[in-house]
């Protein structure tokens, strides 16, 4: 047992050795990929691109900007980098060479230039400056991007290397003694924005209000006016009538969709006018086999879309199937004339939305124009109005957007199928409801509830029931059972679904900077 518990306080002590070497290796780590920082030396130059001359000159004015308060460091390296790369650089090199005046005084600045290893008179430049100057400093990040946008840049770009470092360092020497520059005395745009958003009751804040309340008014009173269904709806499991499952899913939804077209697919496979047959493993082909039993003109141009899109013989691949989906407008067109002969949907629905569809466009376009104008006065208080205006507007683009197609007869018709579409859907936590599988799925793809079934068919699946939408013949001895092929056929004509950091406790935390392209 001793020479156990010698042995472990041996292996302890190694490792706090090896953990101590690490830690006091550290910085030497971090130096050794910028190479060793030289006592009394500011400028490095790694790539040979400045004369001696132009070296010394250059140390002579980062001594005047250490002078002024700020430890420098001017490093130049080839390297093809990004802004970000030579940002991270520069961070880096303050942390590794620790460029501040003590531990946490945070006041050194880092002038890193990454030039492009095949011209190295391009690239990019970036200066770092610690937290002391930058936040709250006489070198916030304005200043660092004007003494690199108009010290530094023209200079670099004219191919006049040295003049530029001069120029920022002279530049950054001059903002520690003095200050940045005063901005700019505001142009005629901020001095009219500020005008304008002055105060809470502002005249954009007044104007922005009163135009939500109007874009608002005009929303509600459309929405109000739509055709609205009187009763409630009985949940069954029954059809309440003999409609087709795609009249019954644009009732109930209240605008056409693809789905009502799919649910008519299959209502059409029920009556033996097309096959869903097995093609391969879990995918499925469409078989048209007689025309005589199509019904309705939607049912004739759908039929017709997957006529076009087939490779002939009357036989449509899964491929072609997803591919008949973009052909599906005529039947679209169609449908919609069957529900408007039938006096179930508007001849003009789109009337009813669009002077709420217009009235939420104004208001988006006067919410972008406020928030301009008090985003150039720079006042908080004035995008009270613009951030009303945009609820506002925001509010009544869904209330136009869910007035429906159906008229007051037709919404009158939706209340016994919506009860039908709450009966599946309960019935999915009841177990003791009996459905006609056959029967109910069309209507529920139409209604767009088709996962409720999900468990029952493949329960029905499994114990190796054959709905009539199915050709089994064509896999004879399987046993995979319909399912796998349900999923095949809906997932074919279904849409698709849409579906900074610092270091902590270096010279480098709490700073930041600026940079840029030459």
């Amino acid at each position: 047992m001793r020479t156990i518990a010698r042995a472990i306080r041996r292996l302890t002590w190694a490792t706090m050795i090896v953990v101590l070497m690490l830690l006091l290796a550290s910085p030497a780590i971090g130096a050794t990929e910028y190479g060793e920082p030289v006592p009394g030396q500011r400028v490095y130059d790694t790539t040979g691109l400045l004369t001696s001359d132009e070296l010394a000159d250059l140390e002579a004015r980062a001594a005047a900007v250490e002078a002024a308060g700020a430890p420098v460091i001017v490093y130049l390296q080839a390297r093809d980098a990004s802004q970000r790369e030579t940002e991270a650089d520069a961070r880096a090199l303050m942390d590794a060479w620790d460029v501040q005046s003590a531990p946490g005084a945070r006041d050194g600045v880092v002038m890193f230039f990454n030039l492009q290893p095949d011209n190295l008179r391009r690239g990019e430049v970036f200066i770092y400056a610690g937290e002391k100057h930058f936040d709250g400093g006489n070198l916030p990040q304005s200043e660092l991007q004007r003494i690199i946008d108009e010290e530094m840049i023209p200079l670099l770009r004219a191919d006049q290397t040295a003049a530029g470092i001069g120029a920022g360092l002279d530049a950054i020497a001059h903002a520690l003694t003095y200050g940045p520059p005063p901005p700019p005395p505001p142009s005629r745009f901020e001095q009219i924005a500020e005008d304008l958003t002055a105060g809470v009751f502002s005249i954009v804040n007044l104007v922005s209000s009163a135009i939500a309340a109007l874009v608002f008014a005009i929303g509600l009173r459309r929405f109000r006016e739509r055709p609205v269904a009187h009763g409630t709806a009985t949940p069954t499991t029954m059809p309440p009538s003999t409609r087709p499952p795609a009249v019954a899913g644009a009732l109930v939804d209240g605008h056409i969709m693809d789905r009502h077209l799919e649910a008519t697919l299959i209502d059409l496979a029920n009556r033996g006018a097309l096959a869903i047959e097995p093609a391969g493993e879990k995918k499925v082909q469409v078989r048209l086999l007689d025309r005589t039993l199509l019904r309705t003109p939607f049912e004739v141009a759908l039929w017709e879309a997957l006529e076009e899109s087939s490779a002939g013989a009357g036989l449509v691949t899964s491929k072609e199937l997803r591919a008949s989906r973009s052909k599906w407008s005529r039947a679209r067109e169609e449908l919609r004339k069957h529900l408007e002969h039938e006096g179930l949907y508007a001849p003009n629905p789109g009337s009813r939305r669009r002077p709420a569809y217009l009235a939420a466009a104004v208001g988006f376009l006067v919410t972008v124009i406020a928030a301009v104008l008090a985003g150039g006065a720079e006042q908080p208080l004035a995008g009270i109005g613009p951030l009303l205006l945009g609820i506002a507007s925001l509010v009544t683009l869904i209330l136009a957007a869910s007035i429906r197609d159906t008229t007051q007869f037709g919404e009158a018709e939706a209340v016994a199928w919506r009860g039908y579409k709450e009966g599946i859907t309960s019935a999915r936590n009841d177990l003791a409801a009996v459905l006609d599988l056959d029967e109910v799925l069309p209507y529920a793809v139409a209604f767009g509830v088709v996962d409720s079934l999900d468990d029952r068919l493949k329960e029905a699946s499994e114990a190796g029931y054959q709905p009539a939408w199915f050709n089994a013949t064509m896999q004879p001895g399987s046993s995979m059972g319909f399912y796998p092929y349900w999923v095949g056929f809906h997932t074919a004509v279904s849409p698709p679904s849409s579906s900074s950091g610092g270091s902590v406790g270096g010279a480098s935390a709490g700073g930041g900077g600026a940079g840029g392209s030459f």
